[in-house]
């Protein structure tokens, strides 16, 4: 009966002097998502629209881009990526104009209430343009344009993911893909983004 009650004794002394042990290891916390400070991969999509005579030669077409942003400084951003558009030709023509774009963005806003961030942004990029069929009787041609894009949006965080709203100007300052057209026109476009912050 002794050596039962040492020995129960013995496991619960040994219980109580563990606990201190044990409360006393320190837990792992969880990390915060990373926010827009870090760096990270968007998707995004929408609709694009030409302003001028290659507005009238079109309609309204879709585009989709994949962009890498890296942060600068505090509330500065550097946005480098690729972005793929077909607008279709107006009636009765059958074709599209295609537009593969490679491009730079900086982007300027401040953080709002950690989740919110409202931006808008300036850069250059370069297209190279693509009109299929070649035998539709269009004025355009295979070619290349240079731009400026002139972007405002809104973007929303949240666990590392992104969503946000975007408005973009795209300003023609030279192109060879539309020889006949005087006024080439500008090309705009809406979209809506998903991404991640890794």
């Amino acid at each position: 009966m002794n050596r039962r009650g040492g020995g129960g004794t013995g496991a619960l002394v040994a219980v109580l002097l563990a606990s201190p042990a044990l409360a006393a290891t320190p837990r792992v916390k969880a990390q915060p998502a990373p926010g827009f400070g870090a760096s990270g991969l968007t998707v995004r999509s929408g609709v694009t629209t030409w302003s001028g005579n290659v507005g009238r030669e079109t309609g309204v077409g879709a585009f989709l881009a994949l962009l890498g942003e890296v942060p600068i400084v505090s509330g500065v951003g550097l946005e480098l990526g690729y972005e793929g558009a077909a607008n279709g030709y107006a009636e009765p023509r059958r074709g599209t104009l295609w537009r593969h774009n490679g491009g730079v963005l900086a982007k300027v806003g401040p953080t709002l209430f950690s989740q919110w961030k409202p931006f808008v942004g300036a850069g250059a990029g370069v297209s190279y343009f693509h009109p299929t069929p070649m035998d539709v009787g269009t004025a355009f041609e295979k070619g290349w344009g240079a731009e400026v894009p002139l972007a405002a949006g809104l973007e929303y965080r949240y666990s590392g993911v992104t969503a946000g709203l975007r408005a973009t100007y795209r300003v023609l300052v030279a192109r060879d893909f539309a020889p006949d057209s005087a006024d080439v026109g500008n090309l705009f476009s809406g979209d809506l983004s998903l991404g991640m912050r890794f």
